[in-house]
Formats: C-alpha cells, structure tokens, sequence
C-alpha cells in the first residue's frame, strides 16, 4: 500500500463527529448505571425475592457477554450507522414505556422492567461495537489510542455517576430517572444523523477468485488465532478483569463484616472508579513515550503488589490508594488492546474482532465474584488477596516468557490515506508489527 504524506489531524477536541458519538454514548450509557440502582428496588418493590433478582441480575450478564459476537457480526453485515440507529432508537423506545409503566403504576410492572433490562443491554452491545469499529473512520490513525482512552475514560465516568444520578432522581420519583435515560438515548440517535464521514469501506461482494470462502462467524476467531501479539495482548486482559471483579465485591463484604460504613465504602469505590479514569486518559501519553511491552508487563508485574497491598488495607481507608492504583492498571491494557486491534484489523473485520475481543476477555469476569465468595466464606480475606496475587503473578511470568511479547516493542504502523478518504491500515504482518 502506498503511504501518503502525513497531514496535520484535526483535535479531538474540534472533531464534530468524534465529540457526537464520545456524547451521543455518554448519554445513553447511562442507562445501564441508573438501572443497576433502580431496576432491584423496583423489582423488590413488585414483590420478588433476593435470590429472584441475583438469578436475573446474573442474567443479564450472560446475555451481554452472549450478544457481543453477534453484535459485532451486524455491524459488519450491515450499515455501521444503520445499526446504530436502531441499537439506540430500540433502547430509548423500550425506556419510554419503562417510564411510562413506572409513572402510571401498571399490573404488569414486573415483566416490563425485566424485558426493558434486556433490550437496553442488547442494543448497548450492538452499539458499542459499531461505534468502535466506525472510529478509524473519523478520526487520524495517529490519534486512535487517544481516541480509545477518551472512550474509557467515558466508560469509567459513566460506571461512576450513573448509580449517583439513578439513585438522586429516584428520590423524586421512581419514572424521572428512566425518563432522563430514554431522552438522553433519543438524542444520541438522533446524533448519528449529524456524521457525515461514511462509517465503513466498500463491502467487498464477492472473495477472490480461487481464495478461500469467507468463514463468517468463525473468521474473526482465525484472525486471531494467526495474530500472535494480539493473543498475548488478550491473556494479558481477562485475568485482570477477573481478579479485580472478585477483589471489588470482596472489599464490600469484608467491610460490611468488620463494620465499615457504607458510607465509607462508597468514598473507596468513588475514588477507585477516578482511578480507573486516571488510567484511561493517560494511556495515549504513556503509549507515545513507552512500548505495548513496557507497559504490558509493568501493569502485570504491579498488579500483584496491588492487590496484596489492598487485602493487607481492606479494613482501613488507605485502602482507597492500591485499589485505585489497581483499577487504574485495567484501562490501560484494554486501550492498548482495542488501539492494536484498530490498527491492524481489515475493516470488514473491525467490529467481528473487536466484539471476539471484548468476549475473550470478559467471559471470566464473572469468576471473579463466585470466587470471592467462596473463597472469603472458607478460606478468610488474606488467603484470598494471597490467591489472587499468585494468579497474577503467574499470568506476569508467562508473558513475560512468550517469545511473542516480542512483537509487541511498538505500535503498527498505518499508511494515510488522500485527504477525503477513510484512513487505510495496512494488514498485520511481520514488517508491521515490529
């Protein structure tokens, strides 16, 4: 491919149809925030018992992490746009009936919450997906780490606020805070209308002559497979999810038996989610002056110390500065991993990689609290903290000896395109991937 004459990119800042998809999610993200308050008080509410909501709580889960191959699927099938349309337009459709049922009182309540739920966490699945895929579409390939860690500095704001704002308008009424949901989605649809970058390339209509035969859903897992830094990159990310799921529920049950506050409780997760924002806004400086290595490798070596640190803590309020330092650490290996994947993913690849990506690494999320319940009622908080170090550590030996590390020493290269065109990355291979 030829490269042509590197242009000075416009900032994210001026970028109108960066700051409309960075908002438009901004807004309908919250969503799943408020619900995490409001949806168990409702269903209480409507008379079903704790364990019915765990058992849909963990539901809902599985459907998200079920819905993330063949939400990436569709929005390479179809219009990227398109899909976004209807993701964000089904939502805010489910969530005004939500607010209308919750303001009129309605018998069947119960199953409108539990079905709303649902569809909020399926088109947020079909959403995210296409608008990842669409960002090397609207912005430098010079800026696409920037790009990611401005996404998860957002992801983190939301997971942070989201609770506070559901539960505050709650206290006004139970329909304002769904109602607030619904508009905010309605708009970021209706954003959608004001990008005018095309969102994806020319679909290719037909393979090659005499090449092999598209493999649909299984060709993302091959692109994969036959791309050695990216499956480091992906072992490197599910661990961490795991373990800092399980050491979050873990610090609240620990709390809550030795005493602590929820009040108390709340300051840690607060301060620990700015970490994790910290994190996701420094990862494009860190990525310009050090290498995926580098960094990789000291957020796994760190990562133990961390979480020994937090167990030794748990029952005092400095335990806000490890858990911090820790969360912060998990945003950093999800940029590098979604800017590696933009950078070197065919575009009619882009969202299928990207939502295998995201399904690799969070299908192990779940263990970390199943684990941390047991391993608190049998084994005691340190011999917890203790496991988790040694799962650490030993994911950090192992990548730290996979020749394949190697290949991580810089970002790829990516060849501009002519002024008009969607940038063009060139496809992984040795000489691009140093």
């Amino acid at each position: 491919m030829i490269e042509h004459e590197a242009v000075t990119p416009t900032p994210l800042w001026r970028n109108t149809s960066f700051k409309i998809l960075w908002g438009g999610q901004f807004a309908a993200q919250l969503g799943p925030g408020v619900g995490a308050v409001l949806y168990p008080i409702v269903l209480m509410d409507e008379g079903a018992s704790p364990a019915l909501i765990g058992t849909l709580t963990f539901g809902l889960g599985v459907a998200a992490i079920a819905a993330r191959l063949p939400g990436g699927a569709l929005a390479d099938r179809f219009d990227r746009r398109g899909v976004m349309l209807v993701a964000q337009g089904t939502r805010a459709l489910g969530m005004g009936l939500l607010c209308f049922g919750l303001f009129t009182g309605t018998s069947w309540l119960l199953w409108l919450v539990m079905c709303v739920a649902l569809v909020d966490v399926l088109g947020n699945e079909a959403y995210r997906f296409a608008e990842r895929a669409a960002l090397r579409h609207i912005v430098h390939p010079s800026q696409l780490s920037q790009a990611v860690g401005q996404h998860e500095a957002r992801n983190q704001i939301i997971s942070m606020i989201g609770p506070v704002v559901g539960g505050w308008l709650m206290l006004l009424s139970r329909a304002l805070p769904i109602g607030v949901v619904a508009l905010g989605q309605a708009g970021a649809a209706l954003g959608l209308v004001f990008v005018k970058e095309r969102l994806q390339n020319e679909r290719e209509t037909a393979p090659p002559r005499g090449g092999p035969r598209p493999r649909g859903w299984t060709e993302a897992f091959s692109w994969i497979r036959a791309n050695p830094a990216v499956r480091v990159l992906l072992i490197g990310c599910v661990p961490p999810n795991l373990v800092i799921s399980g050491v979050m529920l873990t610090i609240v049950m620990a709390g809550n038996e030795a005493g602590v506050g929820t009040g108390q409780i709340g300051t840690v997760f607060g301060v620990a989610a700015m970490g994790g924002i910290a994190g996701a806004l420094c990862a494009s400086t860190l990525l310009r002056r050090f290498s995926p290595r580098a960094i990789l490798l000291a957020v796994l070596w760190l990562l133990p110390v961390m979480v020994l640190a937090t167990g030794s803590l748990i029952d005092h309020w400095t335990v806000l500065f490890p858990l911090a330092m820790a969360v912060a650490m998990a945003p950093l290996l999800s940029i590098i991993l979604a800017t590696y994947q933009l950078l070197t993913t065919p575009d009619r690849l882009q969202a299928r990689v990207a939502s295998t990506c995201t399904f690799i690494t969070g299908i192990a999320a779940p263990l970390g609290p199943l684990i941390a319940g047991f391993g608190l009622q049998y084994s005691g908080t340190m011999p917890l903290f203790f496991g988790f170090a040694m799962l650490m550590l030993g994911v950090a030996l192992l990548i730290t000896l996979l020749p394949s590390t190697r290949r991580l020493s810089s970002l790829p290269r990516a060849a501009v395109a002519p002024t008009g065109e969607p940038p063009q990355q060139t496809p992984p291979s040795a000489k691009d991937v140093p």
